[in-house]
């Protein structure tokens, strides 16, 4: 299953714009997309760019005063700018995916452990450290998997003292940190800066018509926001969770769970699933003009809800979390109802609004 996701979430990416059946009409509020914009993606892009330039401070202080307080102070901003960016990430269409940004931050799912190599790999050389020449460099080298790593991995502990000048030592070690937190930054503040007011996506997105690109009408926009919901319930669930959790417990992985080095892999999992019921809602599918569509929202909302509270009760770390019967047991229990949640919308919601979303590669499984 994992080896073929990223193919499935490709073609899912790729699908054309809903068709609009007659039956939906007057189930989509003209002002859908400046609602959303608005409510939800405006704040949530602003909290990133903020947390990810306090990350990118703090490394910087890091390496210029090694030591274990600024270690701790830099690994608290580093999960906060995680948790913001958990709430980015549903924002898969636009400018997020151009210029592959989302892999470049979050390079996932990584069933080969290309980054835990390539970040040794790049340790252990003498290459140049820069936010410039990373950005050029692999995309496995640049976002916040890797950081991670240098953070929370073996050998992290010299970025307390300064140890070393070379290879797995404290000096480079931290001045590739902070290039990995200043490329997050950057990234970060490109994808605000294409979604301003007044930007030819947030024009299209909030005021679409005839003449624009790439939405040419309001069921348009509600046909890219219910196919972000889905694609983040999909990831969540089949990239972020399964893996780890396996078929059994004797085959549970909580190491390949994401960020489990830092244990944040719930956090980022909740702020995920809480930036999708946030969506839902701005759209207007839960308090919106059609009785219909807010039932379905609800029940979506419901499933959702009960996922999340789910996993922010697990007290364990990711790594033995997925194979301690107790918390396995609400961990599968979140992934029956994020495929619930999933086909409501994808199914109920969706032809309630009237539109024809396509089959996917994904469906079935």
């Amino acid at each position: 299953m994992p080896a073929r996701f990223s193919l499935c979430i490709a073609a899912l990416c790729l699908s054309v714009a809903p068709c609009v059946a007659q039956d939906g009409e007057g189930a989509v509020g003209r002002d859908i997309g400046a609602r959303v914009a608005d409510g939800f993606v405006t704040p949530a892009l602003a909290d990133f760019a903020r947390t990810s330039g306090r990350l990118a401070g703090a490394m910087r202080v890091l390496c210029g005063n090694p030591a274990p307080t600024e270690l701790a102070a830099a690994q608290v901003d580093f999960r906060k700018t995680v948790t913001a960016w958990g709430r980015v990430s549903v924002l898969r269409f636009g400018p997020l995916t151009a210029e592959n940004r989302f892999e470049r931050i979050y390079f996932w799912p990584d069933v080969r452990g290309v980054t835990l190599r390539q970040v040794q790999g790049f340790l252990a050389s003498e290459e140049p450290v820069s936010a410039a020449s990373l950005a050029e460099r692999s995309v496995a080298l640049q976002g916040l998997p890797a950081l991670e790593y240098v953070l929370f991995g073996t050998g992290a502990e010299t970025l307390g003292n300064g140890e070393g000048g070379n290879g797995q030592g404290g000096t480079r070690r931290c001045a590739y940190g902070a290039a990995i937190a200043d490329n997050v930054a950057g990234i970060a503040g490109e994808i605000a800066e294409l979604w301003s007011e007044g930007g030819d996506f947030h024009v299209s997105f909030t005021a679409p018509g005839p003449d624009m690109n790439p939405y040419r009408s309001a069921e348009e926009v509600a046909g890219e926001i219910v196919k972000a919901a889905g694609t983040a319930l999909e990831f969540t669930r089949n990239a972020e969770l399964l893996p780890a959790l396996g078929r059994a417990n004797g085959q549970a992985h909580g190491r390949r769970a994401p960020f489990w080095r830092s244990e944040w892999t719930f956090g980022l999992v909740a702020a995920q699933l809480s930036a999708v019921e946030d969506l839902v809602r701005e759209a207007g599918f839960v308090e919106g003009p059609d009785e219909t569509v807010n039932g379905y929202g609800r029940s979506m909302l419901f499933d959702i809800g009960h996922a999340r509270a789910a996993l922010e009760a697990v007290p364990l770390a990711p790594e033995h979390a997925f194979e301690e019967a107790q918390w396995r047991a609400r961990i599968t229990y979140a992934t029956v109802a994020l495929e619930g949640a999933k086909h409501t919308l994808n199914g109920q919601l969706a032809g309630a609004l009237g539109l024809v979303m396509g089959f996917n590669a994904l469906d079935g499984d």
